[in-house]
């Protein structure tokens, strides 16, 4: 094997990833170019304040009229909710985390999103979603619901949502964290120490 086959200095290819980014009152669409495919990733991984899309179209929520299209379109950060991509790629192997699937639910007005988000092994959903440093969290299978502007929801295989916008997060499974453990330990060993937590039999 050739040590030297990879070239260190050689530079990442850039694909164009088609995203929908939504903020507080606007639907940007557009293409960005960037090495990663997964839609938090393209989020996490941009540098700087803005995301320039390309070729974009920009609509207004209370004036779905007054769609303008634009080459290039610069998209503060900071203001945008949540972001689609047209198609959800693979982690790239350095990225990838053991993780498990819990139900939620996201409020972050006007929007309210019911999906699947991903959580360390072993740790509380709440500790995994409020204790992560990404600002933007991946949520799949998700449902997305505007009660001001019904004809925005939508469904999407994954989403991106800007964690620190999120008004509301509620968990499905976090009233039971001690059980978690037996995803991450053998079963014998898990029935073991539950059940040495369990309060003793009343006499």
């Amino acid at each position: 094997m050739n040590a030297f086959a990879a070239d260190p200095f050689s530079v990442p290819t850039l694909a164009e990833v088609q995203l929908d980014l939504y903020t507080t009152d606007y639907r940007v669409s557009g293409t960005v170019a960037t090495r990663f495919t997964r839609v938090a990733d393209v989020l996490n991984q941009a540098i700087g304040s803005h995301l320039m899309l390309e070729h974009a179209t920009i609509s207004e929520y209370d004036d779905p009229s007054a769609t303008l299209g634009a080459q290039q379109v610069y998209v503060a950060l900071d203001e945008v909710l949540l972001t689609i991509a047209a198609t959800e790629g693979e982690a790239r192997p350095e990225m990838r985390i053991p993780k498990r699937p819990v139900k939620a639910q996201i409020a972050m007005p006007p929007f309210r999103l019911t999906g699947t988000v991903h959580v360390a092994q072993g740790s509380r959903p709440a500790d995994g979603l409020l204790s992560a440093t990404d600002r933007f969290l991946a949520m799949t299978e998700v449902t997305i619901a505007c009660a001001l502007h019904p004809e925005l929801g939508r469904t999407a295989a994954a989403v991106a949502v800007q964690r620190r916008r999120a008004q509301v997060l509620l968990v499905a499974d976090d009233e039971r964290p001690d059980e978690l453990l037996a995803e991450i330990l053998d079963e014998r060993t898990a029935k073991n120490w539950l059940a040495s937590r369990e309060p003793p039999p009343e006499s």
